[in-house]
């Protein structure tokens, strides 16, 4: 069927607003996209009327049109051609923010920064675990043995696998943060390098009291660490950064661009960081610290409700490590160490929440993270189930898990619970508790009881909608066989290569071919395929199929006839089979016109091919045996 573009575009603009209400528009191979101004404007039914048009949906801050291959970058053009703009790569962005609050934009950019980091979380995560279940003291001893008894090199090559990723985890969110915000991916890398260079002192280090290393002074009161393990710093760090290098780009001469801007950048971004961003979480950090010992004291588990809250909000700064010098602290004075105790079922919590989302979910991003995101928090990491799951599509989950912390927080103060050691979490946490029946049974009943809750109440009440939206599937059809044999393509007489009244065809410039001379003007498929080309002008028509490609020639020089005389059953992507109507052809026209109506059959890619043979002659019906192939 032919289509009057242009009058499906005037009327595409008009069901969907008007002009002033389209912003911008793309397409993809079946898709037209327009972003719209106000989204109820658009008359889904008037749209839907539209010739060619198959449905609509709108999502990710875009007007979605189904026009189909072959049909929607004929409607672009003429859509372009009426003054609409074509949609940016910013502009897309922003329309995936469209109807999003200001919270939920930073959720979301938060959680964009952090999808590429969650494999390496997880990785890391099951690392630790098996670090954590393997070389604990307490599970060296029911076989007689300590930390000195593993060998060294082992020992090395363990912490090698489990330390790296935190160790140098401020360059991966840099690197990632530049690359969300526009900026050069490589400038964030080495920021983020610079920021935990070895010149700098360890933040783990200066968090354990034992160490003896301290931070940086400068000037006598400005204290410079650096950032293993941060991420809320580096974050910062990034934002800043690829906004100044964007800045930078639009004003710097483009002749010093390439030098000037990276030095600037990265110079700018050391000493902000360092004599800044830095000093000033670092100051949160002990702010924190004194709250949380404080709070611990409070009687009737209150202090565990606190601190289990808002564990997850501590985390989402970065600043998290600190409270390492707390649990030596506790070790130190009295041998075991109640914090534990919470943070673990903080971890169990998140898993829970984290299933649970990961397993309703319909979209497959989540479907594909989340199980993995759910091992790594029941192993002690919890930032890819909270990154990448949890804090993801909204603030819903995340406050049910902060809840749940608090109450399993509570919990563990008013059960006494206590564990040994720090640093391990979770599944591998249960090893702390060994020394001591009690401790073991409470510490499995809860840590269950928390799982199973946070996970039923996430199902029934704080899955996202977004999560529950089905990817769009794209129609694959199933390959086509290699064509052994060709059928012919429509009713008439044979008409051998060397036949065929033009050079071009008879010398096989085109490829080895054959005619046929109809009898009736309706030309088939020759063979199962998918339409590759289809001529504007309707006189041809190319079919390709497990690497045999066709051209089917309807008429000779009948390209001048501009598609008069000729009728299309197809559209370019279409699938065919062997047989099915492909041109209808007026053969009265053709012959007052003056051109022969031989219809020639084209193995364009026939080089390629170990044989190319005619096999018919005399009269012929449609899908008669016409020629023989061979790859």
């Amino acid at each position: 069927m032919n289509y009057d573009y242009a009058k499906i575009a005037k009327e595409v603009i008009q069901a969907v607003g008007g002009q002033e209400n389209i912003k911008s528009a793309a397409h993809c191979a079946t898709r037209l996209r327009l972003i719209v101004a106000d989204r109820s404007l658009a008359d889904d039914e008037k749209v839907g009327e539209i010739d060619a048009v198959k449905g609509t949906f709108f999502t990710a801050g875009q007007y979605q049109i189904i026009f189909g291959t072959g049909h929607v970058n004929r409607v672009y053009e003429q859509i372009t051609q009426l003054g609409i703009a074509e949609t940016t790569a910013s502009e897309a962005k922003e329309a995936k923010m469209d109807g999003k609050n200001q919270l939920q934009k930073a959720i979301r950019t938060f959680g964009d920064v952090f999808v590429p980091v969650i494999p390496a979380l997880v990785a890391t995560g099951l690392f630790l675990g098996l670090k954590g279940a393997l070389l604990n003291n307490n599970f060296l001893a029911l076989f007689g043995m300590t930390n000195a008894d593993i060998p060294q090199t082992f020992q090395i090559l363990v912490e090698v696998l489990s330390g790296t990723t935190f160790a140098f985890l401020p360059a991966i969110v840099c690197w990632s943060t530049f690359r969300v915000f526009g900026g050069s991916p490589v400038l964030g890398l080495i920021l983020g390098l610079m920021l935990v260079n070895g010149a700098l002192p360890n933040a783990y280090s200066v968090a354990d009291p034992s160490s003896g290393v301290t931070p940086l002074m400068l000037f006598g009161f400005i204290p410079i660490v650096g950032y293993q393990g941060s991420i809320l710093p580096a974050f910062v760090a990034g934002v800043i950064g690829s906004k100044l290098e964007k800045k930078l780009r639009k004003t710097v001469p483009a002749v010093f661009d390439f030098m000037v801007t990276p030095f600037l950048v990265l110079f700018s971004m050391l000493i902000l960081s360092l004599l800044v961003i830095g000093p000033l979480l670092h100051a949160l950090e002990n702010v924190l610290l004194v709250i949380v010992e404080y709070a611990l004291k409070l009687p009737l588990g209150i202090g565990g409700l606190i601190v289990g809250f808002f564990w997850s909000i501590i985390t989402l700064t970065g600043v998290h490590h600190i409270f390492n010098m707390l649990e030596i602290s506790l070790l130190a004075s009295t041998g075991f160490n109640p914090f534990n105790a919470i943070l673990c079922m903080c971890g169990f919590s998140s898993a829970g929440v984290c299933l649970a989302i990961s397993i309703k979910a319909k979209k497959k991003e989540i479907r594909a993270i989340g199980p993995s995101a759910t091992a790594s928090a029941l192993l002690g990491i919890g930032e890819p189930a909270l990154f990448g799951v949890i804090l993801r599509y909204g603030m819903k989950p995340f406050l049910l898990s902060c809840s749940i912390n608090g109450i399993a927080g509570m919990m563990t103060m008013l059960l006494g619970m206590k564990g040994t050691g720090n640093g391990i979490t979770t599944i591998p946490g249960m090893l702390l508790y060994i020394y001591s029946p009690s401790q073991l049974v409470k510490y499995l009943l809860l840590a269950v009881s928390v799982f199973v809750v946070a996970f039923c109440l996430c199902w029934f009440f704080a899955v996202p909608p977004e999560v529950m939206e089905t990817d769009v599937k794209k129609d694959t059809p199933k390959p086509a066989p290699f064509p052994d044999v060709l059928g012919a393509a429509a009713q008439g007489t044979f008409v051998p290569m060397q036949e065929i009244p033009d050079p071009t065809f008879a010398e096989g410039v085109l490829g080895v071919c054959c005619g046929i001379e109809p009898e009736i003007g309706k030309v088939y498929a020759p063979m199962d395929g998918t339409i590759s080309q289809l001529a504007d002008t309707l006189h041809a028509v190319g079919i390709e199929a497990a690497g045999v490609e066709l051209l089917i020639h309807a008429g000779i020089d009948t390209v001048a006839m501009n598609g008069d005389g000729f009728t299309s059953h197809v559209k370019e992507g279409q699938s065919v089979k062997k047989g099915d109507l492909l041109l209808t052809m007026d053969l009265a026209k053709i012959d007052a016109a003056g051109h022969p109506a031989t219809i020639m059959v084209i193995v364009t890619n026939s080089d390629d091919l170990s044989s190319v043979e005619a096999a018919a002659s005399g009269k012929l019906m449609p899908g008669d045996r016409l020629m023989t192939l061979k790859a």
